[in-house]
């Protein structure tokens, strides 16, 4: 479903809203709820105004889609974002696992993480200019392995042809195995962007095959 904005504070309002009350949900359903997000600056201030939501995260637990191979305190890390401007608040009581469990070997890292369990009530997602989501790049050369569906693996290491740094990130078969997925965007290029992946799914655009599915609920929330 598309949400459209021209400002931000009805864009992040919207987003929390949808967020939180799908996580208070889960929890009086099944106890507990799960939380996936990405990193970069665009979620800072999502991360900033859902930190301070009234509800109960003592039982909600935060991982992450996808992380850069860089130490959890270094400024480049997804795991120190979160800690920065999602941990504090309210939300400091979520549990939180990060996915650079060595940061000397990047291949135990990923073996980690896929032993985590990963139950994910949403999933909160970004889109870059080319067409990425999580740390799904095109031209990467493990791609095609991350969008096949058929194989087990949740998290796999991923290569980015131009972006720095090595990455850990869900594979599409663990995002599709979220119960809701959030995409949040801004700007008339990134929309032009989300309109031509929307178009078919292709591995040029690899946020194509969030957009095509038809399996779990997506909701895109786009800021003009």
């Amino acid at each position: 479903m598309w949400h459209a904005f021209d400002a931000q504070e009805a864009y992040l309002t919207q987003i929390v809203d949808k967020v939180s009350t799908s996580l208070e949900q889960a929890v009086a359903a099944h106890g507990s709820a799960g939380l996936a997000v990405s990193g970069g600056k665009s979620p800072i201030p999502l991360f900033e105004r859902l930190s301070l939501a009234d509800i109960p995260w003592d039982k909600i637990h935060i991982r992450l889609v996808d992380e850069r191979f860089v130490p959890p305190a270094d400024p480049d890390s997804n795991e120190w974002l979160v800690r920065q401007y999602l941990l504090v608040n309210r939300a400091r009581l979520a549990g939180f696992t990060g996915l650079v469990s060595d940061p000397a070997d990047l291949g135990r890292c990923v073996a980690q993480a896929n032993r985590l369990p990963c139950d994910i009530t949403v999933a909160i997602l970004g889109m870059g200019d080319d067409g990425h989501t999580a740390s799904l790049f095109p031209g990467a050369p493990q791609l095609s392995e991350a969008l096949d569906t058929s194989r087990p693996q949740r998290y796999l290491r991923i290569s980015p042809p131009a972006a720095p740094h090595e990455r850990i990130s869900m594979t599409l078969a663990a995002l599709l195995d979220a119960r809701q997925l959030v995409l949040a965007i801004a700007g008339g290029h990134k929309r032009r962007i989300f309109e031509q992946a929307a178009r078919q799914a292709t591995p040029a655009l690899p946020v194509s095959y969030l957009i095509a599915q038809t399996g779990v609920p997506l909701n895109v929330y786009w800021q003009a």
